[in-house]
């Protein structure tokens, strides 16, 4: 069993599980939406133009692999797939940019009557039409031909032509592959690998792989490991196998083929990008490689945060102390923190706090600043690494983000979510993590009252002191 096993799917609040995946309420919201489009739709587009319309939900949803957005601005991604029955050979039939036409004004039409969509993409995208709600989230609708009789489903692109394209083939040879129980498993670990490609490459983000690529190459990997699924694998142990296994295939065959349509590479990464995508693949095995050979769930966890930075949860130990091998003596003092507390407009100190901010409004500047800088060896890197937990991170998609720099002694971040957050600062050493002093920051629906606020304008100061005769 892995060291950090519990931390991947276990019964605590705070897993890599629970930080990637939707939750119910979520989930049912988005549900809400995708149903009132299609039904809008079905209804209006059969009106218009007098087609039979069916709709499926299709993409991650639908496979049981979407995840939140895991940084400030992201959005899910949910695919509506708009189903028009043209007809029998032979017949007269629209020609496919029509019908990308027919579905683009009815969209226009419903996003005109709904307050809670913002935009739509004009022109529309060459496989599908997009409309943009506030709540972070986009909606993809691709338009087929289908023929029922035949089970035959092909995509209009917008450039006027067909596209051989099945969404519903690749789900049933998905949802087929594996038992129930393996499947469960496999749809969990390709979470973490989309929570790894969407925090991991915004410095290469040409670089980053899709979501049907990784589930591809990670079904077909962990179908193959059938013994290793026969005696049982926990969630930081299937990962470890998957990371290193795709790691191997990756590099000797770039291909990824479509395993319902052959003859098309779901690998869409350019040549020129593609040594990006493996460098850091390999620096994720790397990662995975020193998590299966940790000691202890702390030391697993940070392997593992090397790849997943903020997403992977750490222990609740406040301090880390690491030892040498040999002598057993620790590699270096744990850093203290001191924080200062600024009120904004105008700016003011109004608190400090060692080590732990007990108490903390919204909207205010604190500052981390590590007190014994002369502790850090020469060239390590210091990683401030926020943690961001609660409701409002929740539904804003901000669970976090990471600075790294040597002799980066200070960093300054804001408070803007209530809940109990974490800023991490971990130093590290070729690779090798010396130190960890985490810093708990509780922050609450607080006000301050003001350091010297202003006299009411009715008061008036005077002596009572009797003047001298």
């Amino acid at each position: 069993m892995g060291k950090a096993s519990s931390l991947f799917n276990g019964a605590g609040s705070q897993t890599l599980y629970r930080r990637v995946v939707p939750t119910e309420e979520q989930r049912t919201f988005l549900q809400e939406q995708w149903n009132e489009l299609a039904e809008h739709l079905k209804a209006e587009l059969y009106a218009d133009y007098g087609y039979p319309i069916t709709t499926w939900i299709q993409g991650s949803y639908k496979f049981g692999t979407l995840i939140r957005p895991v940084r400030f601005g992201d959005e899910y991604d949910v695919d509506l797939g708009i189903y028009f029955e043209l007809g029998s050979e032979g017949d007269a039939k629209p020609a496919p940019e029509q019908l990308r036409d027919w579905v683009q004004r009815e969209l226009k039409v419903y996003k005109d009557t709904r307050a809670d969509i913002k935009s739509m993409d004009e022109p529309p995208k060459e496989r599908c039409s997009r409309l943009i709600y506030e709540r972070q989230f986009h909606i993809d609708t691709p338009v087929y031909e289908v023929v029922p009789s035949k089970d035959y489903r092909r995509l209009a692109c917008l450039s006027g032509k067909w596209e051989e394209s099945d969404p519903k083939k690749i789900y049933k040879w998905f949802r087929d592959t594996l038992s129930a129980k393996d499947l469960d498993q496999l749809r969990r670990i390709i979470r973490y690998l989309k929570g790894w490609a969407a925090i991991g490459f915004d410095e290469a983000p040409e670089s980053r792989p899709s979501s049907i690529f990784l589930t591809v190459v990670a079904t077909e990997v962990f179908e193959n490991q059938w013994y290793e699924r026969f005696v049982g694998l926990d969630d930081e142990d299937a990962l470890i196998l998957i990371v290193k296994k795709m790691h191997d295939r990756l590099q000797n065959n770039s291909e990824v083929k479509n395993p319902v349509e052959r003859d098309e590479n779901l690998n869409r990464i350019s040549e020129d990008a593609w040594n990006g995508f493996l460098s850091r693949l390999q620096a994720f095995r790397d990662a995975a490689e020193r998590a299966e050979v940790a000691e202890d769930e702390i030391s697993a966890a940070l392997a593992w945060s090397e790849s997943l930075s903020y997403l992977m949860p750490l222990s609740e130990a406040m301090e880390v102390e690491v030892a040498d091998e040999g002598s057993q003596h620790a590699l270096m003092i744990v850093p203290d923190i001191k924080i200062h507390v600024y009120r904004r407009n105008p700016k003011q100190l109004i608190g400090q706090f060692d080590n732990e901010v007990a108490a903390v409004a919204k909207d205010c500047d604190l500052v981390f600043t590590i007190t014994n800088p002369h502790i850090i060896p020469d060239y390590a890197t210091i990683e401030w690494t926020v943690r961001n937990d609660g409701d409002d991170a929740s539904y804003l998609g901000d669970l976090g983000h990471r600075r790294i720099g040597i002799r980066n002694y200070s960093t300054e971040e804001h408070t803007a979510y209530a809940g109990l957050h974490y800023m991490d600062c971990i130093i590290r050493l070729n690779g090798q993590v010396y130190a960890v002093r985490r810093v708990p920051v509780h922050v609450k629906d607080i006000q301050y009252p003001d350091r010297n606020p202003p006299r009411p304008a009715y008061t008036k100061i005077r002596s009572l002191r009797k003047r001298r005769r």
